[in-house]
């Protein structure tokens, strides 16, 4: 039985928690008093409770005289912990429940959890309350509509650091062993969003912004490279505020590296990340910073949307990750000279496109039904596209205005999709719940297949839900999208909108591209000759690099869905206008396409794969050649090319010999380190390639990172 939603009768106002755990034992315990305004008459209080153990419970009113209580009843299945009363408390009072209580720390990344950052290290117990996991560390209200102040106190070894979502109040000794940490009330927060972190942490800070910004790592972590992130995180922060003209209302600013996490964690005033994502060194590679870059201002952007606005319930859980994937890809537009909404088309909407593109995708709006909301690509990266096409059909300008009216209308609030629908059309004359209804509540995507009437001047398109397995039955396609074509060509963008099931538009057959910038969350099938007029416009340099990457894209996923406008030798023969490619992320989508054709080939006699990889080796031999090596002025982007090429140079001589050279200076010493950006692929070339000279060199060899691969 799946837990359910507590009734709305009663609205915790404030926790006072204390928590003391024994990390030598893996448990802890504590107590907690939660002060709950009564909206309606009632003879029972239920919260949430999950694998705890109750030790007691009494309930005062507000002049501190105790209400007498019949039973309490622990329900497992709902997780749930129940106290019936002898007498009613009417509406419009407040109560105070206390209870003590006591839990064991998991040793998987959710609740008050432990972990270690080397075996046999000093233990770090730290908790991941999202989604419903406060429950298992205190009795509480554990749904996000139960927005609430928190002070919490900590009861842990003097030796420890000790940190929470605000800053320490008070810290004192109460035995040669153990000291108390209180710190300041919060402002009103979900449970989900709790935090504290006790271990042996080093810290840099940074005290140059309005807030202190502090960066705290394990003790066998060099410190020193944390700087990289802790000056992220402060440019960050710097644009946020300016974007949504608002403070970003935190105190101080944590940002910790646990051991063992899989993720970052938006926790108010302190956000937990992995140590891949804060600890960031000279000699990581550039795909490893820049991934670091996007995880940590995805969690900085959720201070405004999951923190300072709180989704209503967790069926709304799509629309602080997608406002957070928008405003963390919005936000590094400003910090680099690239672009990255290149990055954003070429791998998260690809991404998206590929899961929803299954049987078994799910609307955004999901009803979670006492369930863990799904943290997967629909719900952060189709999200975020479905922001990403209202923004350009309202414009930037003035979605920001909507995004600012929304933050400012339901700030230290609760919103649903609904309310932000409702600020971006108080701003804009476009009916946005009308154009979204059917992207959050539907499934899945459609294809808009072209068929070109060249006497009339017109293309007919026609839509159906795009299945990478097959076609989609009639069940499975009975609703239209909204379809916004946006429709490039020599003369502009022409925005036009297909609600039906298929529909004409008057074009010049001269040049068009629909779907322009690849802004909407759809796929477009053309003709075959449209198709090769496209890739010579490609080579006219009149599609810009997110119509390059889409029109990629679109076509491989078509020609390996078997669609009938496109085959693998439309698909191959379409590649080759790409030899004088010069952007990193059109070639990423390149080089994964021909990744995914060479594992389609598998199985097929080797003189198909032989011509395949002399297809794969001339395309990219031109590029390759031209980058050069790496150099101490290349930019994220330039270094991630490189890489990327050379990685997928389908055996290039000048690339094997050099690998070669570079694995012999490597193991004699004295040539210096091999780049960490091809350090993997250096190693594979020459295991794969080389003899057993090599292969025995790479085994026995002392170098450190040898020996760890």
């Amino acid at each position: 039985m799946a837990p359910q939603n507590l009734p709305s009768g009663l609205n915790p106002s404030h926790y006072d928690l204390r928590i003391e755990p024994d990390l030598e034992k893996g448990t802890f315990e504590g107590y907690v008093t939660v002060e709950i305004d009564v909206l309606e008459t009632t003879s029972s209080i239920t919260l949430n409770v999950h694998e705890l153990g109750i030790w007691s419970t009494t309930l005062f009113d507000e002049e501190g005289i105790l209400i007498p209580l019949l039973e309490s009843r622990m329900d497992s299945d709902l997780q749930t912990f129940t106290v019936l009363l002898k007498s009613s408390v009417h509406s419009k009072s407040r109560v105070f429940l206390h209870q003590t209580f006591s839990g064991t720390l998991r040793k998987s990344e959710a609740g008050f959890h432990i972990s270690y950052a080397t075996p046999g290290s000093s233990p770090i117990a730290s908790t991941m309350m999202e989604a419903r996991h406060a429950r298992t560390v205190f009795p509480c209200f554990d749904e996000p509509s139960f927005k609430s102040t928190f002070t919490v106190t900590i009861v842990a070894p003097t030796h420890l650091t000790c940190l929470g979502n605000m800053p320490a109040k008070s810290e004192k000794r109460i035995s040669s062993q153990k000291k108390v940490v209180e710190f300041e009330r919060t402002p009103p927060i979900a449970t989900y969003l709790v935090a504290f972190a006790i271990g042996e942490f080093n810290i840099i800070e940074r005290t140059d912004f309005h807030i202190p910004i502090r960066a705290y790592a394990p003790t066998n972590f060099d410190i020193e490279d944390c700087h990289y992130m802790l000056d992220i995180a402060a440019r960050a922060l710097e644009i946020l505020e300016r974007t949504f003209d608002l403070d970003c209302s935190l105190s101080k600013l944590d940002l910790v590296a646990i051991p063992g996490s899989k993720s970052g964690m938006e926790n108010w005033g302190l956000i937990t990340l992995t140590p891949e994502a804060l600890v960031v060194g000279p000699d990581d590679t550039a795909n490893i910073k820049a991934n670091a870059i996007s995880l940590m201002v995805h969690e900085l952007a959720h201070q405004y949307f999951g923190n300072l606005v709180t989704v209503k319930s967790w069926d709304n859980f799509w629309l602080k990750e997608g406002l957070a994937e928008w405003a963390d890809v919005n936000t590094r537009l400003e910090m680099s000279d690239s672009d990255p909404w290149q990055e954003f088309v070429a791998g998260k909407l690809q991404l998206a496109l590929q899961v929803d593109s299954s049987k078994f995708s799910h609307p955004l709006e999901l009803s979670t039904s006492g369930k863990e909301p799904r943290f997967d690509p629909i719900t952060y990266m189709k999200g975020c596209a479905v922001m990403r096409t209202v923004a350009t059909q309202v414009g930037k300008d003035i979605f920001l205005k909507g995004v600012k009216h929304y933050l400012k209308q339901h700030a230290y609030d609760n919103a649903s999709p609904e309310d932000f629908w409702q600020a971006l059309r108080e701003v804009s004359d476009l009916d946005i719940p009308a154009v979204t209804k059917s992207w959050t509540k539907g499934v899945g995507f459609p294809v808009l297949t072209v068929e070109q009437h060249e006497a009339h001047g017109i293309i007919r398109l026609t839509q159906t839900r795009f299945l990478s397995g097959g076609n989609a039955t009639k069940s499975e396609d009975e609703t239209p999208h909204p379809v916004f074509l946006n429709v490039l060509t020599t003369s502009g963008i022409s925005k036009e909108v297909l609600d039906q099931r298929s529909g004409t538009i008057k074009v010049s057959l001269d040049f068009y591209k629909l779907n322009a910038s690849q802004t909407g969350f759809y796929r477009v099938a053309y003709p075959p000759a449209r198709l090769r007029k496209l890739g010579d416009d490609i080579c006219k340099g009149i599609l810009s690099v997110e119509d390059r990457i889409g029109l990629v894209s679109d076509t491989a996923a078509l020609a390996f869905a078997g669609h009938p406008n496109v085959r693998t030798s439309d698909l191959l023969g379409f590649l080759q206008h790409f030899e004088d490619e010069s952007n990193f992320f059109v070639w990423k989508i390149i080089t994964d396409t021909l990744n995914e054709i060479s594992k389609c080939l598998l199985f097929e006699n080797k003189k198909i794969r032989d011509a395949f990889e002399h297809f794969r080796k001339h395309l990219v031999k031109k590029r390759l050649h031209s980058l050069g090596t790496f150099n101490k002025h290349d930019d994220l982007d330039e270094q991630r090319f490189k890489a990327l090429m050379f990685g997928n140079s389908g055996g290039d001589e000048i690339v094997v010999k050099a690998a070669m050279e570079m694995f012999k200076r490597f193991v004699r010493g004295g040539g210096g380190p091999i780049n960490a950006n091809i350090r993997a692929e250096v190693f594979e070339i020459v295991l794969k390639r080389g003899g057993k000279k090599e292969v025995s060199t790479f085994l026995n060899s002392s170098a450190p990172y040898l020996r760890i691969i």
